[in-house]
């Protein structure tokens, strides 16, 4: 297999993971070698572990193939999974029967919509140069 060059997303990752309360985060990239059979347009995955403060990225090959446009986007879709996560888990717990109260269930939505508001409004306040910088800089050849 062909080494990809993982440094634009790496620098990407390291100029914008304060965006995403993620600049403490132990991180790890992987360049997958395989595309998974039954995703054949699956670009990227993030793992995150928030007791041990890592995460991981997978980069399948279909995410090589994209413009810097997309995967930008796609490296952006990732991180915003980090800020709807506890949502996410509790739907998987319901599924495998663990119950949650209504409160647990309500607290943590207001936990995700609360950071995705922060972001947003810090954005649109022009608040985070740096993270708009960051954007904008995966774009630049390297």
């Amino acid at each position: 297999m062909k080494k990809h060059n993982t440094k634009r997303v790496i620098k990407f990752l390291n100029s914008i993971d304060w965006a995403f309360d993620l600049n403490n985060f132990e991180r790890r990239i992987i360049d997958k070698e395989h595309q998974p059979e039954e995703h054949s347009e699956l670009a990227a995955e993030i793992n995150i572990n928030m007791v041990y403060k890592e995460l991981t990225i997978n980069l399948y090959p279909y995410f090589w193939e994209l413009d810097l446009n997309q995967q930008r986007a796609g490296l952006l879709h990732e991180l915003v999974h980090t800020l709807i996560m506890d949502t996410k888990t509790i739907a998987n717990d319901l599924l495998n029967g663990t119950a949650h109260t209504m409160n647990e269930i309500k607290e943590k939505n207001e936990e995700a919509t609360s950071k995705i508001t922060h972001l947003l409004d810090c954005l649109l306040q022009k608040k985070l140069d740096y993270a708009r910088r960051a954007y904008k800089n995966y774009l630049k050849k390297s």
